[in-house]
């Protein structure tokens, strides 16, 4: 019994996009760690910038070190635990957190000295961006969590400047930690 060109073309189709979507789940889930792990660090580092601006200073310099270390090692266990396509996960959380890292820092060089709260704001822009950026690769869920951050932190700098970090707290970390259950029900 032969099957028609047609059905046949239909069901790999269907395959392709079978496969396609299962990809897609993956990297939600892969990705839905590390949004807990940033949510928490957002979170902490941004109630530590709220009580004073050298608690916050405090924070965000020792907690971006932990997130950085435990984005390593997420990837690493992540490349352990899956085939070949996931390759290379720890050196693409690395890079991620580098390029976040070193746009603050080249930030910080050139334009006159911001206060904690300024560096705060243009980070969650910058991270939001590239969630955006990174939602082509893993899908448009991530996508949308950046651009919810960028827009939170613009409502935040313009209408609630005194109460910031506890806003970027409860925004940013809160949504990144909502965005990683959101992936884990994939």
């Amino acid at each position: 019994m032969m099957i028609p060109a047609e059905e046949a073309a239909s069901a790999l189709k269907d395959a392709q996009a079978a496969a396609g979507r299962a990809a897609q789940a993956r990297g939600y889930q892969n990705s839905s760690g590390y949004l807990f792990v940033w949510g928490a660090i957002w979170a902490i580092a941004n109630v530590a910038g709220q009580v004073s601006e050298h608690a916050g200073e405090l924070a965000w310099t020792g907690l971006v070190v932990v997130g950085v270390v435990v984005s390593t090692i997420m990837g690493r266990r992540q490349t352990a635990h899956v085939g070949a396509g996931a390759r290379g996960g720890a050196l693409k959380a690395m890079l991620v957190a580098a390029a976040i890292a070193g746009f603050g820092a080249c930030v910080q060089l050139i334009v006159p000295p911001l206060s904690l709260v300024q560096a705060n704001a243009l980070a969650s822009l910058a991270v939001g961006a590239v969630y955006i950026a990174l939602g082509s690769a893993v899908g448009p869920r991530l996508s949308a969590i950046g651009a919810a951050m960028m827009a939170a932190t613009v409502i935040g700098w313009l209408y609630l400047r005194d109460w910031f970090f506890l806003w970027s707290a409860i925004v940013g970390g809160g949504g990144l930690i909502l965005g990683g259950l959101w992936f884990r029900r994939v």
